[in-house]
């Protein structure tokens, strides 16, 4: 469902970059492989994606495996274990923030060849604010229930990316940010439709399985209650994009 939502904005990216035709590729946080393929289908070199969940994995070979290598590990950790100067493209897709973003960028500066490219397209750490918002008041009313916090490092915006890209000394060759929204009728439908595309998840499990549906309940009448509009309820992700190469 996020893949179906974003995916024009990451076939965007995608197709701003010059992928050789034997370019060698790395797709991090490849989820259920979108965006692995697509890059596939523009070289006739290797391209591997690379993701923590099994269950993403699964979907990605099924659908992508017959051109593409998946590999499950932690981002960080693949890349160390990459040999120097080893890829013409790196690209991650919505999920750098689920990471350490430096850290990434640098391992991801040794690993390109002279002259290679990185593609990042992420939500930023205001994505849902207003949605961050009515869960933090769900929880105020409730502080006991609140059994579980999501650890995430999505960034402000392309200008702290730019910083960061800086720092790794990556040269910046394109950068955006931008918003995606769509509209509900109720509360309930805005839950759903967060925990469809995946946008949920550092919510969904912030309360023991006994609490969830009623936190969940207070979490729909809260959004109603500040974001009901005539014309319904309006749900905005914010994202931004960086592109950029190693210098030869």
């Amino acid at each position: 469902s996020w893949t179906c939502h974003m995916r024009d904005l990451t076939n965007a990216m995608l197709d701003s970059l010059a992928i050789a035709g034997n370019a060698q590729c790395l797709d991090l946080t490849c989820g259920t492989g979108y965006a692995t393929g697509r890059i596939a289908e523009k070289t006739a070199g290797k391209v591997i994606g690379v993701d923590r969940s099994e269950g993403m994995l699964k979907c990605a070979r099924e659908q992508y495996g017959q051109r593409c290598e998946f590999t499950q590990s932690d981002i960080l950790e693949y890349l160390r274990n990459c040999p120097a100067s080893s890829f013409d493209l790196i690209t991650c897709c919505w999920g750098l923030g689920y990471s350490r973003p430096l850290a990434v960028l640098r391992q991801i500066r040794r690993v390109l060849k002279p002259g290679g490219q990185v593609a990042i397209i992420d939500n930023s750490l205001f994505s849902l604010k207003e949605i961050l918002f009515c869960s933090f008041l769900t929880f105020a009313e409730n502080p006991g229930k609140l059994a579980n916090l999501m650890r995430f490092r999505f960034l402000p915006n392309s200008r702290y990316a730019t910083l960061l890209m800086k720092l790794a000394r990556l040269k910046i060759t394109a950068k955006a940010d931008g918003t995606k929204a769509y509209t509900v009728a109720t509360g309930r439908e805005a839950i759903d439709r967060l925990h469809a595309t995946g946008a949920a998840a550092g919510f969904e499990y912030a309360a023991n399985d006994t609490d969830s549906e009623a936190i969940f309940n207070r979490f729909a009448e809260i959004i109603e209650q500040k974001y009901q509009t005539d014309h319904g309820i309006n749900i905005i992700h914010r994202y931004l994009m960086i592109t950029g190469t190693k210098r030869c």
